[in-house]
Order: C-alpha cells, then sequence, then structure tokens
C-alpha cells in the first residue's frame, strides 16, 4: 500500500503494515535582528511551569514500552520525534528522554528510508521525516551528522532539487509538502554550517496564500490556496530562522487574526463559513509560530491550561464530547508550555528576532 499524505501527523511515519508519510512558504527586501547564543538548555533541569511538568509527566507514563508512540499500524516516528522536542523543552524527564532517542536511533532507518515490507524500494528517502529527524537530533544535543548511523544533513541537501524543493524518493512517489520543506529548512539551519539554501526559502514561499498564511500543501493549478495554523506556524519559524522579515510578517499577521478569543487555533485550513474548532495540535504549532516572532504566547498557555486533565494530559478536540487526554496532542503542547520554538530548544538556540518587512523601492 503506498503511502497516505496526513498533515495531522506532522511528518510521521508508521513502519508496521503500512507506512505513512506526512512529510508533524516575495518581493520585499526583508530586515531581521537575527542573534544567536551559545546557551544550552539542560534537559534535566525543570524550568517550566506546573502544568508543563504535569503534562510531561503524563507524557512520560503513557509512552509504548516507555520509549514511543504507538499509532494505528504500529510505531509511529513522527509523534515520537514530537515528544522528544517536547520533552527537551519542558525538561525534568531526562531518563525517558533518553530512551526516546535511542529510541530514534535505533529505529530511524524507517523513518528516512521506508520500510521494505510495505514493499518500500532500496535506497528510498523520505525528506520530511529526514529534515525532523535532523531537528530532532540537534535539539537534543546530538549530531545530526551521526545520528542512527545516519548523515541526516548530507542525505537531506541531497534530496533538494533545482527549485529548492526537498522531495522523497520513493517507488510510492512524491509527498512532500509545506511542513516537511518547514522541517528540512529548520534542520539545516540548526545543523549545516551553510544553513538553508535561498532556494528552499523560495520554494517554501510557493505554499503562502494572498492572505499570509500557509497551505499544507504545495499549490496546483486552478486549485483554492487555504492556509492553516499548523503550516503557518512551521512555515513562521523557518522564516524568521532565515531572516526573511516580510513573508514573515504576512504569516504573524495570518495567525494572529485567527487566534480565538480563548486562545485557542482552529484545526486544518481555515473555513470562513465555519465556525473553527479548537483543536490541541494545532494549538501548539500556531504558539512555535508566534514565540518565533516575538509574539505573546500567555493567552495559548491559559488556554491549554484550562482544557488540561486531571491526568495532566489534554484531548485533542476539547470542545468535543472525547476530553480523553492524548499523548500526541500533549507532546505537541508542551512545546508551548514551555514557550519554546523549534529554533530555541537545545543547544546554540536561534533567538527570537523582532520581523520588519521593507517594501522594496520601486523603480524610476
Amino acid at each position: 500500500m503506498s503511502p497516505q499524505l496526513s498533515p495531522r501527523t506532522r511528518i510521521g511515519a508508521c513502519t508496521v503494515l503500512v507506512l505513512t508519510v506526512a512529510l508533524a512558504t516575495a518581493g520585499c527586501a526583508a530586515k531581521t535582528t537575527a542573534t544567536s547564543t551559545t546557551t544550552t538548555p539542560n534537559p534535566t533541569t525543570t524550568t517550566s511551569s506546573p502544568n508543563a511538568q504535569r503534562a510531561a509527566a503524563y507524557v512520560a507514563g503513557n509512552l509504548k514500552d516507555g520509549d514511543h508512540v504507538e499509532g494505528k499500524f504500529g510505531a509511529d516516528l513522527g509523534q515520537t520525534s514530537d515528544v522528544a522536542l517536547g520533552l527537551a523543552a519542558t525538561g525534568g524527564q531526562p531518563a525517558t528522554l533518553a530512551k526516546v532517542l535511542t529510541y530514534l536511533e535505533t529505529h530511524g532507518a524507517g523513518y528516512v528510508h521506508g520500510d521494505p515490507s510495505t514493499g518500500e524500494k532500496a535506497g528510498a528517502h523520505y525528506a520530511g521525516s529526514t529534515g525532523k529527524l535532523a531537528l530532532v537530533a540537534q535539539a537534543t544535543g546530538k549530531n545530526p551528522s551521526s545520528f542512527g548511523g545516519f548523515d541526516l544533513i548530507s542525505e537531506l541537501q541531497k534530496l533538494m532539487g533545482a527549485d529548492g524543493r526537498f522531495r522523497d524518493d520513493s517507488k510510492f512517489g512524491d509527498f512532500s509538502n509545506p511542513l516537511g520543506q518547514s522541517f528540512d529548512i529548520l534542520a539545516l539551519k540548526r545543523g549545516s554550517p551553510a544553513g538553508a539554501p535561498k532556494a528552499s526559502i523560495d520554494n517554501l514561499l510557493t505554499a503562502q496564500c494572498a492572505d499570509g498564511g500557509f497551505a499544507e500543501t504545495f499549490p496546483k493549478a486552478g486549485a483554492a490556496c487555504s492556509s492553516s495554523p499548523d503550516a503557518t506556524g512551521l512555515a513562521l519559524q523557518a522564516l524568521a530562522g532565515t531572516d526573511n522579515g516580510c513573508p514573515a510578517v504576512k504569516a504573524l499577521s495570518w495567525l494572529t487574526a485567527h487566534q480565538q478569543a480563548d486562545g485557542s487555533f482552529g484545526a486544518k485550513a481555515v473555513d470562513p463559513s465555519k465556525p473553527a474548532t479548537a483543536n490541541i495540535n494545532s494549538t501548539a504549532y500556531a504558539a512555535l509560530g508566534l514565540t518565533a516572532g516575538r509574539q505573546s504566547t500567555a493567552k495559548v498557555v491559559s488556554y491549554l491550561s484550562s482544557v488540561q486533565g486531571a491526568d495532566g494530559g489534554l484531548p485533542v478536540n476539547p470542545g468535543t464530547s472525547n476530553k480523553k487526554s492524548d499523548v500526541y496532542a500533549t507532546a505537541q503542547a508542551l512545546d508551548a508550555f514551555a514557550g519554546s520554538s523549534f529554533l530555541t530548544i537545545g543547544p546554540s538556540p536561534i533567538a527570537a528576532k523582532a520581523l520588519a518587512c521593507s517594501p522594496t523601492p520601486a523603480s524610476t
């Protein structure tokens, strides 16, 4: 069975029975005040709020075998990667984080190269998965150029085409999308001395809609461009981290305009004809973008705290009748609870910057 596009799993892959590849966007001269520091947050140190620590404890206590997330078809390394990022952001669960990283290193081959038992060809590569796992390595103090026996940075660089798109090389086709493109840019920005090529940013920008938000799929002729909080929050981090102020300002404006009064964000692409339904995953990824844009996430944290269960976990859609806590949703909420972004978790963080945009003067 071929991989299926599933943005809800944010670059996730199921390596048992069915392989799921969810590969957890111009015209201006950008001005930013980017600075880089060498501060190294210690994942063993608890620096986040009590609610964040309750959520982290819930995640740690509900992993399959104490080291990974089990999806419908088996181990889900995409969701497990989000667990690693969340635990690294909140701190206080060093033993569990170490186990999760060991699991990712041991089983990473199936995540980035596919599982032959599903019919995948030898030498396959999944771009979004490669970038996300490289980011995990960097954010947790590991070496992305030597993680699980792979040089993830080198492999990622080879997956970029002449047009700047990071594409899958798979028997089942190319399922690359703006979420994966953003992860790839962030991975190269943080894990490679050369950073992310300009062409990769330009390609991501093809997914920026006229309203400033980003779509979860690259544009197709005749198709409408529908912005989503998830893709916009992720792309905003990539833009802010690479000094692309003008498109970043537009993305930030879209996010702030689509935040609900209670601090939440709705799931999936925004349909103006329908009321937004609060979703923890979407809210968490939007918060990452707000943080990268140096906007307050106090309302987000307040909202997350208000829907947190007695067990410390959070449900996927708090406004529905299903209030059961979910490991994946809670794991993604950890970054928001901690006030982090994928630019700042781990060693050598890239400091949040003030975004600014100066239009290119018209020719005379």
